[in-house]
């Protein structure tokens, strides 16, 4: 069996592993290339180490394009290892705290019933300390502490962003060129951002 920090290949010798997410969780948008997202650093970090198998989620898109808490309908594959990052679109859309909190434990409620032993990661919210232009302080500190509440109650790992995104460097300059025909948008992570993701999960973890 192989360890590496609290991540423990099953005695099968492959590691069964997914990712949900948003924009920012699952897609990797606005790196400049998909390897270069924080979800493919982790990725090949973990393929390192031993085998990985890896799960797929399917999702539709609520009524302005974005995804949210109640969209996934598929949670399989991360027996072992599942990372969760979500919540980003519904602070920024002004989600009501009570329909979030229902929709984030019923998130994890599928995850857990689809992978009840995996060691679970989940992300606070890729926002502004303060809110920015889209929102204030106390709604994303209020998102957060609902996000790590619900980790905490599904027996998970809660790992927070604010800080990241605070950081300009991890979001500008805007205009620069990424994978999917986007270009950065001064708000979700640049290339730098997303390495700054995967450093902080990897260090929870003790990769």
């Amino acid at each position: 069996m192989t360890q590496a920090g609290k991540i423990i290949w099953p005695d099968s010798g492959t590691l069964r592993v997914n990712f949900l997410g948003d924009s920012v969780g699952y897609r990797g948008s606005f790196a400049s290339t998909l390897g270069n997202s924080w979800r493919y650093l982790m990725r090949a970090c973990l393929e390192s180490v031993g085998p990985v198998t890896y799960g797929t989620c399917t999702h539709t898109h609520n009524a302005n394009g974005n995804t949210v808490f109640t969209s996934f309908s598929n949670v399989s594959g991360g027996e072992d290892v599942t990372f969760v990052m979500l919540g980003t679109n519904n602070v920024r859309e002004g989600q009501e705290y009570s329909v979030f909190y229902s929709d984030c434990a019923y998130t994890l409620d599928q995850v857990r019933t689809a992978a009840p032993d995996a060691l679970l990661v989940v992300g606070g919210v890729w926002m502004p300390s303060d809110g920015g232009t889209w929102t204030d302080c106390r709604r994303v500190a209020h998102y957060d502490a609902l996000i790590a509440e619900q980790a905490h109650e599904h027996d998970g790992m809660y790992v927070p962003f604010t800080d990241l995104f605070d950081c300009d460097s991890n979001r500008y300059p805007a205009g620069v060129p990424a994978f999917g025909e986007y270009t950065t948008d001064g708000f979700h992570p640049n290339d730098a951002g997303h390495r700054a993701i995967y450093d902080r999960y990897r260090i929870a973890l003790g990769l």
